[in-house]
């Protein structure tokens, strides 16, 4: 595709890729590949596993799902409140430009850590009863999923859309979802998510 698109320019992604030209530098065969790899897997193992994790959550909370099948327009808060509640993203790793000291211990500059966004988003300073699972808070904080600042992800918008949309359909689809056997997670380190998750519904 790649061949193809530098001979035949579109209005792709890839072909905006290819024209983003910085000082005469543009990226090679190998960045290009990697880049739209890159973007592929992203937008794609962690919506689906998002999903699952947030109909293993709306299974487990069967007043959730009423509330969900009955308003179809919470789907969005039900995609924030899966996310914050159940993440499939649950860490996300960082570079310490500098050294730094938090909790009485030093991280020297260079050091990579893991930023557990899992804990973050069930803060009890930040949420109130961080553990319930509840799809009509109102005006909730921001999540910690798809990250912040400069580090925020790109796709987050493209998500929550697939994903709202998803709950929507399914919600209307499937009456009385619930689980029919274990829905074991892979870690909790960063993609998580229910390796399987068998569902019954009526």
């Amino acid at each position: 595709m790649i061949a193809s698109r530098r001979q035949h320019l579109t209005d792709d992604l890839l072909s905006e890729l290819i024209r983003i030209e910085d000082g005469g530098d543009r990226l090679d065969a190998g960045e290009l590949r990697m880049l739209a790899f890159s973007i592929l897997v992203a937008g794609t193992d962690t919506t689906r596993s998002q999903l699952a994790a947030s109909m293993q959550v709306l299974c487990d909370h069967p007043e959730q799902w009423a509330l969900l099948a009955d308003n179809p327009e919470l789907a969005m808060r039900a995609v924030e409140e899966t996310m914050r509640h159940s993440p499939s993203m649950c860490s996300t790793v960082r570079s310490v430009t500098d050294d730094v000291t938090i909790g009485g211990y030093t991280f020297p500059a260079g050091t990579f850590i893991i930023v557990n966004t899992y804990a973050a988003n069930r803060d009890s300073s930040v949420y109130d009863e961080p553990t319930r699972f509840d799809i009509t808070r109102d005006d909730p904080p921001p999540i910690l999923t798809f990250g912040g600042g400069v580090h925020y992800c790109l796709g987050a918008n493209l998500a929550r859309l697939e994903l709202a949309e998803a709950l929507k359909i399914l919600s209307q689809r499937f009456p009385n979802p619930r689980r029919a056997g274990r829905a074991p997670w892979k870690p909790l380190l960063g993609l998580s998510g229910p390796t399987s998750l068998p569902m019954e519904f009526d």
